[in-house]
């Protein structure tokens, strides 16, 4: 048995990899609406992937873009939202099956405000 040791090794990696080809993509859920901060509104997009407890993807308002990274349980969100490299945001929300509304905060962003998202599923 261990003469073959390599080629069993080969054998599970490839099936392995085959098994992972073989699932399907996590589903991604498409929102827009708005942010407001400090009494002003700007448009909002925001595309994540959902992978069991796990969100990941992009947001946009107007030109800029940023990166969302966060967690469900049940319907409430907490996200880390990062526009920036140096700029980062505390997200807490809540996902409907159709909407995700909540606050953001700097968390550590020079001049950054607090302000709120009010997105629904397109």
């Amino acid at each position: 048995m261990l003469k073959n040791r390599p080629q069993l090794l080969a054998v599970l990696l490839g099936l392995t990899l085959l098994l992972a080809a073989c699932q399907d993509p996590p589903p991604t859920l498409a929102f827009e609406g708005t942010t407001t901060a400090e009494g002003v509104e700007q448009p909002l997009t925001l595309t994540v992937q959902r992978r069991g407890e796990r969100l990941a993807g992009e947001y946009q308002v107007r030109a800029a873009k940023g990166r969302f990274n966060g967690q469900v349980a049940g319907e409430n969100v907490t996200a880390e939202l990062t526009p920036a490299p140096d700029c980062t945001y505390a997200f807490e929300g809540t996902l409907t099956s159709t909407t995700l509304a909540g606050a953001y905060e700097p968390l550590a962003c020079p001049g950054g405000q607090s302000g709120t998202w009010a997105l629904e599923l397109r």
